[in-house]
């Protein structure tokens, strides 16, 4: 697009000697509209033809532009060089990402042969067996079938079978339900739960007070960048490694083995929690497979479940992993229901920090990981100082490392190895 006239001239003024008055003459006179056509001008000898422009000064408007000229041409240079070079960068990081993702890749496939090679002998002749019984008998009554046929192994239930398996009442404590198309309801209480669109409500009758932090996370504005913008910015003021370096060392103190039983608590989005469900293989797994990996995502936050559910929809992880809405102070899950636990961006913002440690370690069975990754106050007392003034309006507890460690021991488990990059810190801990 053209400049306009006032672009013009303020850019003809730039050179030296070059008045408004000057560079009226030669836009309108001469024809002039860039840099260029000055030097143009002035190398044909027709610079003096202005008005007031002796031969001297002819000589030092030419040279002030060209002047100009070469630094324009430098700084395109060096933009052009840097640009090469960023783009070069990308296509080193977008390969290196893709050979890592090819080795996670290989270690699902790894994960899933090892699952299928660790299978009793007879679970395939089983399947066969059960296969073949359930056509044979096709057209019996519900009763019958239910009267001759054996109880299902857990490698035999689907996944959501063995995820309502693991819920306990919030109200009671009971765990037990009569699970309806889209309802849960308590045996014991007859207290009523939503079932559906693939989130479990099992939400405390009375939420604890919210502080604003945890307010801010219920906003649906807020939850709708928390994934794109929100998390990563956070993580690159506090810490060196980037999410997907996050990522790789959740995954890497979780121990993934085989029979894994994942939640992961204040999910979020459930940007983890489906980063760690494509370590474990499920995105290229059918659903109905058995001896799948178990992984539920559960936040308090329904806005954040509501994302959490398109992420993983997108991510054809639907039926593979589950979201469960519940209290990380009061988890709605049995005891010992899960063997590996995790946790990251949440504790710090807890209500009760004791008591959700507490609860990581009744839903674990003995044994079992938890991987926490939380902030820490860092050196310098001026900014340890400034972090704990901010306490009280945010409720963002900023730990120690030591405090950290004490309260984790306390709860029941043994802190086994951590790492701490800038002012965040990821622990990995046993369930004693």
């Amino acid at each position: 697009m053209p400049k306009s006239k006032k672009k013009v001239l303020e850019d003809l003024e730039r050179v030296r000697y070059v008045g408004s008055a000057v560079a009226k003459s030669m836009y309108e006179d001469h024809g002039v509209r860039t840099i260029a056509d000055i030097v143009e001008l002035g190398d044909d000898g027709n610079l003096t033809e202005l008005r007031g422009v002796g031969q001297k000064k002819a000589k030092t408007i030419l040279t002030s532009a060209n002047h100009i000229l070469d630094m324009e041409q430098k700084q395109q240079e060096q933009e052009q060089q840097e640009q090469e070079q960023q783009e070069q960068e990308q296509q080193e990081q977008e390969q290196q990402e893709q050979e890592q993702q090819e080795e996670e890749q290989q270690q699902a496939a790894e994960q899933r042969a090892r699952r299928a090679n660790g299978r009793a002998p007879g679970a395939a002749a089983a399947a066969a067996g059960t296969t073949a019984t359930r056509a044979g008998t096709a057209g019996a009554t519900t009763e019958a079938r239910t009267t001759t046929s054996p109880e299902p192994t857990p490698d035999e239930r689907s996944l959501r079978e063995r995820f309502i398996d693991t819920l306990r009442c919030p109200a009671c404590g009971h765990d037990r339900f009569d699970v309806g198309a889209t309802t849960m309801t308590c045996q014991a209480c007859q207290r009523q739960f939503n079932l559906q669109n693939g989130i479990a409500d099992l939400a405390p009758p009375a939420p604890p007070d919210r502080s604003i932090t945890q307010k801010l996370m219920e906003s649906r504005t807020y939850t709708r960048f928390y994934e794109e913008f929100m998390r990563p910015r956070l993580t690159k003021v506090v810490s060196n490694r980037s999410m997907r370096e996050e990522y790789r060392l959740a995954a890497e103190f979780l121990d993934f083995e085989e029979d894994i039983r994942l939640l992961d608590v204040g999910c979020g989005t459930a940007n983890f929690t489906r980063y760690l469900a494509q370590r474990l293989g499920l995105a290229e797994t059918p659903a109905d497979e058995p001896g799948l990996p178990l992984v539920v995502g559960m936040d308090l936050s329904w806005p954040m479940l509501e994302n959490a559910r398109r992420n993983i929809q997108q991510e054809n992880l639907q039926d593979k992993i589950f979201l469960l809405r519940g209290d990380g102070t009061r988890i709605p899950v049995r005891r010992g229901a899960y063997n590996r636990l995790h946790c990251a961006g949440t504790l710090h913002l807890m209500s009760d920090i004791d008591e959700a440690l507490r609860n990581f370690a009744r839903v674990l069975e003995a044994n079992g990981i938890c991987v926490i990754g939380t902030f820490v106050l860092g050196k310098g007392l001026i900014r340890r100082t400034l972090k704990r003034i901010a306490e009280f309006p945010t409720d963002f507890h900023w730990f120690s490392r030591d405090e950290l460690f004490r309260r984790i021991e306390r709860a029941g488990f043994e802190v086994i190895d951590s790492s701490i990059a800038g002012d965040a810190i990821t622990v990995k801990a046993r369930r004693i």
